[in-house]
């Protein structure tokens, strides 16, 4: 099937637009994102926003989805060296774009990211603990999962690179150490 001039044309209006909300963010000390800020920023009207995103709920959803696809993160581990690996390889993407990835975090779409590629990645940490690690009880999964999902996280990045000021190096050797701890203890 081919695509309509008209359906090229919203998907680089879209474009424009969510381009827009990710620069706003980025440069944003503040990380408020609001229709009028982006349709600003894109050289755009507002009522040109909700013409392609019809609701608020949406358009945060949108560039939620843009902010995660911009820091190209890596894949969800599928198996225990792909974890132990993840933090590396996580947190390089967090420093490439440092400066979104605080303004998301003080943001409206941080909770979207957090319940969309995060949540993802939780259940992929915990059908591969639940892997690894049959015979541990159900409580011991449970929490290595939880435990490990949160040191794979813009979070956990951000306390060790910004409060604790660990460089990058130090940063992943702490998540890598706490990672290989938490899955070690499931075998005891």
């Amino acid at each position: 099937m081919t695509a309509t001039i008209t359906d090229l044309q919203t998907d680089l209006t879209q474009k424009v637009i969510l381009d827009a909300a990710v620069r706003l963010l980025e440069k944003s000390s503040v990380g408020e994102v609001t229709a009028r800020a982006v349709a600003r920023e894109a050289g755009l009207s507002e009522r040109t926003i909700f013409r392609y995103f019809a609701t608020r709920e949406e358009f945060l959803d949108a560039i939620a989805a843009e902010v995660t696809r911009t820091l190209s993160m890596p894949p969800h581990p599928r198996s225990i060296d792909e974890l132990y690996a993840m933090p590396r390889a996580l947190y390089a993407c967090f420093e490439s774009r440092t400066k979104l990835v605080k303004a998301a975090m003080h943001s409206e779409v941080f909770s979207r990211i957090y319940g969309g590629v995060a949540y993802q990645r939780w259940l992929a940490v915990r059908k591969l603990i639940d892997q690894h690690a049959p015979r541990a009880n159900e409580s011991a999964r449970k929490i290595a999962a939880a435990n490990i999902r949160y040191f794979l996280s813009a979070t956990s990045w951000h306390y060790y690179r910004f409060v604790f000021r660990f460089n990058l190096e130090e940063t992943v050797l702490c998540v890598e150490t706490a990672i290989r701890q938490s899955v070690g203890a499931l075998r005891k």
